[in-house]
């Protein structure tokens, strides 16, 4: 360790968590912790994952890097078996090297640890939140005198083989439920029974892990160290629901993300910058000392936590390629304020559907009962998508009217194509050959519309 001062960082995350919490204005869910801390430091309210898949998401928050750079294009675990190049740095490796403690608690799903070397990664339930904790306070015990980086990865909400974890018992969690009645069904899901019962549950996986941040919290209180220690509460994309998870919608990507900085004057902001999860690594190794990566494509957020509205933070970009080894459909995004361009790279292909939602309640009734519109959107739209999208989020934030064709939006389809294109050549992006051999791109330039 150098005489550097450093500072350290508590990074949580959740497992499929939508923007459902009582600081972005539901009623009904019950979020004292996430509002606690939202009340302490920054609510950023255009936040998107760069990938709406869980392994592949989680790379990007570590390496800074989107999926098509950092290799890890899926799953890690089992039969599918995508691993990050072993080339690329990452939060814990370039901490670790400069003497930080660094700690996985919970869910880690990225491989391999060359790149990803926690020194301690305890075996625990990570949806048993009270054990979580304790390891929690076991390793800030154990290295009081290190400036560490903390990640723990909650299982809530993710789906379980029965629902969403509600059928186990914790130790000492008092489980809050909710009436399916009460829930709030979002505009892309049908408002049927099955829907509001998969819901209630899910509000239940979420309250779970409320109790969890605020454990976490709470032991960081208590080790003496949250007047130096950066924490970031996000997911690592939305709720796994149809048209949601693993799909290019912003109900897939527009997640929650809450920042406390110590030190920060101004409190309780709802910030409206747009940013993505590759923002997530600089801003880490910026607060605690370390040299961010020149080759990474996004910047820290450190300089924007007291300002609520500025310029140059209006448009962000997606990536995605795999959710699972069978759910292939690669496409990216430009997201701006209004509008939305979305180049789907295999749209020959039926949109393929994540495991855990193929065999829910939810889309075990949409197919058993022919229902043909998703909330707002055509299921037949859902399941077959056109090569390239523009959506008006503003008139249209379901995003169910693609009005990629209308004479009015011409030019803009123009330059998002071209931010699109320059966007893919700086982040070598590989599936660029895939446009080539479609006679969209000749190698350097966008040459005409693409394949009908």
């Amino acid at each position: 360790m150098s005489d550097q001062m450093y500072r350290s960082a508590m990074f949580l995350i959740a497992d499929d968590w939508s923007r459902i919490a009582g600081c972005y204005g539901n009623p009904v869910i019950k979020t004292p912790n996430v509002d606690r801390l939202a009340e302490m430091g920054v609510v950023f309210d255009h936040a998107f994952c760069t990938s709406p898949s869980c392994a592949v998401s989680r790379a990007c928050i570590l390496t800074g890097q989107h999926s098509h750079t950092h290799g890890q294009y899926g799953h890690c675990h089992g039969i599918h078996g995508f691993r990050t190049h072993e080339h690329m740095t990452s939060t814990p490796k370039l901490l670790r090297a400069l003497g930080f403690a660094t700690a996985c608690i919970g869910k880690k799903h990225v491989e391999p640890s060359s790149v990803y070397p926690f020194e301690y990664e305890p075996r625990v339930n990570s949806r048993s939140v009270y054990d979580m904790a304790d390891r929690a306070r076991d390793f800030l015990a154990e290295n009081a005198g290190l400036p560490f980086y903390l990640h723990v990865g909650f299982a809530d909400p993710h789906r379980s083989r029965r629902g969403f974890g509600n059928e186990n018992e914790y130790r000492d969690v008092d489980e809050t439920t909710y009436d399916p009645a009460d829930v709030d069904v979002p505009n892309f899901l049908p408002d049927i029974q099955e829907v509001r019962e998969e819901l209630a549950d899910y509000y239940q996986a979420v309250t779970r892990l409320d109790t969890g941040i605020g454990l976490m919290l709470d032991a960081l209180e208590e080790s003496g160290r949250a007047d130096e220690t950066l924490v970031i509460v996000t997911t690592d994309h939305a709720m796994p629901f149809p048209g949601a998870k693993a799909s290019s919608f912003d109900s897939g990507h527009h997640c929650p993300f809450l920042l406390f900085a110590p030190g920060q004057q101004k409190t309780g902001i709802h910030s409206q910058a747009m940013i993505n999860w590759t923002n997530i690594c600089p801003t880490v190794l910026n607060w605690c000392g370390a040299a961010v990566p020149e080759n990474l494509p996004e910047r820290s957020l450190l300089t924007i936590l007291e300002e609520e509205n500025l310029e140059g933070w209006d448009e962000t970009y997606f990536s995605h390629c795999f959710h699972e080894v069978t759910n292939y459909y690669p496409y990216r995004v430009l997201r701006g304020r209004r509008f939305k361009y979305v180049l789907n790279l295999a749209e020959r292909l039926s949109t393929p559907m994540p495991t855990d939602i193929f065999r829910s309640k939810t889309w075990t009734a949409v197919r058993r009962d022919g229902i043909e519109k998703l909330g707002e959107r055509k299921t037949e739209k859902f399941v077959h998508q056109d090569r390239e999208e523009v959506f008006d989020i503003i008139n249209d934030p379901a995003e169910s009217n693609n009005i990629i064709d209308d004479p009015e939006v011409q030019d803009l389809v123009a330059e998002m194509r071209r931010k699109v294109t320059e966007f893919r050549i700086q982040t070598k992006d590989p599936w660029l050959e895939t446009s080539f051999q479609a006679g969209e791109w000749d190698g350097e330039n966008w040459t005409g519309d693409p394949p009908k």
